[in-house]
């Protein structure tokens, strides 16, 4: 009895192109590394980088938002050729007329989007506010000195846009140092218009979240050397590393939070307070101050808050008469030592921000400890007020999240400020010491802190990502079938869709890379490495590229070339099916079906997945434990339920199909019109059992348009299934799926 089964796609096949080779080695067009890298895409032994360190005393006065500033600026030389000047970044004259920024401002693009009140003004009328802004900043540099003994003097210096070059009185050779004083005051600007910092008005006072507001040197790199870009807004930036002794004066009735940890606690606190963060531990939650004690009328003496951090790349603080401050101790496993964390935010946000904020902090710096480096610093601080979300060393902001009037909140709202709240904490190790180019890559520190943001929520709450994942694929797919996508190798100013270009395209890249392409052991093993090699060092994109290559038996050069260098989308179909059973000698027929024995176990193996029970960081604390939460539990115990029935049917199924005696050969042509990508192929089979293959990318060096699989199977084929899993980020996913009919 012969018979054969047919399917046609009627997709007809693409003209092939053999111009290019899609599998061309990363090593074959990456471009050589320097001396002060390795072809492994580690520092080599000629690695070098620079040091800034500071001592500063900010004065903010509250009635005008003016900052005065001081600051003892001293700058260490490594590099292995002299400089004779400097280049420091002023980024308050972002809020400029004459910024680049806003003197590239392209209208076509522009939305307003962080101006917090559109919607409910006109378009002229949020402009008005933004050039109203830039006016009331007025940025006034009053000294730039040299420092030799106890001795200073004037130096000349040329300020343009951003930045500003100063000119060194003699040249630093390697091992070198030279020390600056530097004095400026500015406005803060309103950030409920615009900004990664500023102030937010409220009834009571402001609330101050402040950055980007001293001269600080920018990155001298070993690559491309000064990083003279300009400050454009949506790219960052790039900084060295450095020792802050900072002293912040405020009017008595204020408190504050910053980079570092607080040094004169018995100075600013008053007894009370005092006593609470003398016992803060590790077990439960002190609130150093509560909600019934938040508002606290400006005095008018002046208390001098002393902060001090040691090898951070920058130097941020938060202030408010108006603070709830909740605190406890972490202890990540591997850290030199134990890590404060702390939210400070105010009663009317309180309900959504209590214990949550916290919780969502410590959880994060535990996760993304395990995915890298475990955390090294010795503070952590989620602050709120107008800026939506900004990372700076030990210090987030967060704003814009209120629960309703009455106090409750909805499920959406609260997932939404636990993954605003992870992303920013997360950035604290992208890029804050594993210290990429901002200015010129923004994916490097966006798209990798995605990644581990999405891995980081399905470990805080059951079901938590419900429906997330598969969102975000879609994003990308529409993205790349638009025909308007970017190579994500862009620069920041030049990205037309940030969220699916430099955070989406990036972050579900590597989770393919990690489920579909590699797998969770490889590819977590590639990405500690490559976090441990640049920790506290400024990493470039080849070098990401090489550590992972090197960490896997697997050639990725069309990996990296494909998805970060093109644009190009993935488009992978089933063109055609013919089976037939066929007969062969016992011995052929053993080995012809051993493949596909392994396929069945990989099949239940990949169900069994879905029945192993998850333990959640909201299980440690239960009084995170909501009504969503409580809900979501048991929703999570159902579908685990659900899964289990499956594997055990499936197991049923696999065993019966296993004792088959027959021998069938499955014949499946696939069609290729975008990237070259591995294929995960399910078959299922008319007697209900199913077996799951890979198939690498390799299958298409030959012929990047078309392949032809055959799988030998002991039962007919029913169904034929390209990427089951729905992960392949293929743009056209209905061509996936072939149902086989039986003919005579």
């Amino acid at each position: 009895m012969r018979w054969i089964w047919v399917l046609v796609g009627g997709l007809g096949w693409a003209q092939s192109s053999w111009q290019a080779d899609p599998f061309l080695p990363l090593a074959d067009y990456a471009p050589p590394p320097p001396p002060s890298r390795t072809v492994l895409g580690t520092p080599s032994p000629l690695y070098w980088q620079n040091r800034a360190d500071y001592q500063m005393e900010l004065t903010l006065d509250p009635a005008t938002h003016r900052l005065r500033g001081l600051a003892r600026l001293t700058y260490t030389h490594n590099g292995p050729f002299e400089i004779c000047y400097l280049w420091l970044a002023v980024e308050p004259k972002y809020f400029s007329l004459e910024s680049p920024g806003h003197q590239a401002r392209n209208f076509i693009w522009e939305n307003f989007q962080r101006d917090t009140r559109r919607g409910e003004a006109s378009r002229i009328e949020l402009y008005a506010r933004q050039l109203e802004n830039y006016q009331r900043t007025d940025f006034q540099l009053e000294l730039v000195a040299l420092e030799e003994g106890t001795q200073t003097r004037p130096l000349p210096y040329r300020m343009h846009q951003t930045a500003m070059e100063v000119a060194l009185p003699r040249c630093l050779q390697a091992g070198q140092q030279v020390v600056l004083q530097l004095r400026w005051n500015f406005t803060l600007n309103d950030a409920t218009v615009e900004g990664r910092g500023g102030y937010l008005l409220t009834d009571r006072g402001p609330i101050y979240q402040v950055a980007q507001y001293y001269p600080r040197p920018l990155l001298l790199n070993d690559v491309r050397g000064w990083e003279t870009m300009p400050y454009y807004g949506p790219s960052e930036f790039a900084t060295e590393f450095g020792d802050y002794e900072v002293i912040i004066r405020m009017p008595k009735g204020y408190t504050l939070s910053a980079t570092g940890l607080l040094q004169n606690p018995e100075a600013v606190l008053s007894p009370t307070q005092l006593e609470r963060w003398k016992r803060v531990g590790f077990d439960s939650t002190t609130f150093i101050i509560s909600e019934k004690e938040a508002y606290q009328r400006p005095g008018k003496d002046t208390l001098a808050w002393r902060f001090k951090a040691q090898n951070v790349r920058d130097f941020a603080f938060a202030a408010s008469n108006q603070y709830i401050w909740e605190t406890r101790y972490t202890q990540v496993p591997g850290a030199p030592q134990p890590t404060l964390v702390q939210s400070l935010y105010t009663p009317e946000v309180a309900p959504l921000w209590r214990h949550i904020a916290l919780g969502a902090a410590e959880h994060t710096l535990h996760e993304y400890s395990r995915y890298t480096v475990p955390f090294p610093y010795p503070s952590m601080s989620v602050t709120y007020g107008a800026v939506y979300g900004m990372e700076y060393p030990m210090i987030v902001f967060c704003g814009r999240q209120k629960p309703e009037k009455d106090g409750s909140y909805s499920e959406a709202a609260r997932q939404s400020f636990i993954s605003l709240v992870i992303h920013e904490v997360g950035h604290n190790f992208f890029p804050m010491f594993i210290c990429s180019d901002e200015r010129r890559w923004m994916w490097l520190d966006e798209g990798f802190n995605t990644y581990l943001e999405n891995l980081s929520k399905e470990t805080f709450e059951p079901l938590i990502r419900r429906g997330e994942g598969e969102a975000e694929r879609g994003r990308v797919r529409d993205y790349l079938a638009s025909g308007r996508s970017q190579p994500i190798m862009v620069h920041p100013f030049s990205i037309r869709e940030m969220g699916a270009n430099a955070y989406l395209k990036v972050a579900v890249g590597l989770e393919t890379l990690r489920e579909y392409i590699l797998d969770p052991e490889r590819m977590d093993t590639a990405f500690a490495r490559y976090a441990r090699a640049w920790a506290f060092k400024h990493p470039e994109p080849w070098d990401f590229f090489r550590v992972v290559s090197g960490s896997v038996e697997q050639e990725l050069g069309w990996f990296w070339r494909g998805w970060f260098m093109g644009s190009e989308a993935v488009d992978i179909a089933i063109d055609t099916v013919v089976q037939e059973r066929v007969k062969v000698s016992e011995k052929l027929e053993a080995t012809l079906l051993a493949e596909e024995s392994q396929a069945v176990a990989r099949y239940l193996k990949y169900l069994a997945r879905d029945t192993v029970r998850q333990r959640f960081y909201v299980e440690r604390w239960p009084q995170l434990r909501d009504k969503y939460v409580e809900a979501n539990f048991k929703a999570y115990a159902a579908q685990r339920e659900e899964a289990k029935a499956r594997l055990s049917k499936a197991q049923v199924a696999a065993a019966k199909h296993l004792r088959s005696e027959q021998l069938y050969e499955v014949r499946v042509r696939f069609e290729n019109k975008g990237l070259v990508w591995p294929m995960w192929i399910k078959l299922t089979y008319t007697n209900g059992a199913a077996s799951l293959w890979y198939v690498p990318a390799e299958i298409w060096a030959k012929d990047p348009t078309r392949c032809l699989k055959v799988f030998y199977t002991r039962s007919p084929v029913q169904k034929v299934e390209l990427d089951p899993q729905g992960i392949s980020l293929d743009i056209r996913p209905l061509n996936h799926v072939y149902t086989a009919y039986r003919g005579d």
